[in-house]
């Protein structure tokens, strides 16, 4: 019987080694990869999850210089994790009021990616941030109902106004003055029952009618923080301006349905709703 030489033996062990060497190689690369793309996921999920807040910055290929007017376009959002905001919401500005600083003018040179601090922010704007085809109405409100100081131009509201009354008549008991008797006159139409009608308003019920972008709180045209900034004279404030659309010779009809309730006889003020500027986001 033949026996296989010891060199062929040899050979063929080794080449069974080394590709048991390149398949458990192949086996650690795959798992390697596997175990990077699950851990870039957890990392990307855990990251989504982190709570996050937006303060204003210049935008990308931005540059200002002292003197220049801010715009809509010159800012971006700068998000920071809530945990390392600390010190930023001491002195930043948050992407949330960019509408109190366009228009502003700017104090200090500005490059791509600067952060607006408040303090470099000396004062607040001198007109009303009015986009084509707007006009401003202003709105009575309850400050009773309303805490002014936490609303900032740029802000959506909606008001509460009260439906149109209807007039309906209504019999109540005559009252009868006492005068002396010199001064009673024949009367020329007797009312034996003591009866009289007159006429009431049945007041209607609540509808909100909304929303609006608050252009101005009284006079402040910024945010409070601004105003104080510049020595404005801070205090509650019973008017709200916002912006309404033009339609032709008429407005929108969120807007003529407001002024008609404004305007309408025995009006006061309307109750201010403020909305949660995420949702209205999401509208749009």
């Amino acid at each position: 019987m033949n026996k296989q030489p010891a060199t062929m033996t040899t050979l063929k062990s080794g080449g069974s080694t080394a590709m048991n060497n390149w398949v458990g190689l192949l086996v650690a690369i795959t798992l390697a990869m596997v175990a990077g793309v699950l851990n870039w996921q957890y990392l990307e999920r855990k990251t989504n999850e982190i709570e996050m807040i937006s303060f204003l910055a210049i935008a990308e290929g931005v540059t200002l210089k002292e003197g220049d007017v801010f715009k809509d376009h010159h800012f971006a959002e700068l998000n920071v994790p809530f945990n390392n905001s600390k010190s930023l919401e001491q002195s930043a500005v948050y992407f949330r009021d960019l509408d109190t600083v366009v228009g502003m003018s700017v104090v200090r040179p500005y490059r791509s990616g600067d952060v607006i601090l408040r303090q470099e922010l000396k004062a607040p704007p001198l007109e009303l941030n009015l986009q084509p085809g707007e006009v401003v109405m202003w709105v009575p409100v309850s400050q009773n109902t309303l805490v002014s100081s936490l609303i900032t131009p740029g802000d959506m509201v909606s008001f509460d106004v009260p439906k149109p009354g209807t007039m309906s008549p209504f019999r109540r008991p005559r009252v009868l003055e006492e005068v002396p008797d010199q001064q009673v006159a024949e009367p020329t139409e007797w009312n034996l029952d003591g009866i009289e009608e007159v006429e009431i308003i049945n007041q209607g019920s609540i509808e909100t009618i909304g929303p609006f972008r608050v252009v101005s709180v009284g006079s402040r045209l910024g945010s409070t923080k601004v105003a104080r900034a510049s020595g404005q004279k801070m205090g509650q404030s019973n008017t709200l301006g916002i912006a309404i659309k033009r339609v032709g010779k008429g407005f929108d009809l969120n807007s003529e349905e407001l002024r008609k309730r404004v305007y309408s006889p025995g009006f006061k003020h309307a109750g201010v709703i403020l909305h949660n500027p995420q949702d209205v986001k999401k509208k749009k």
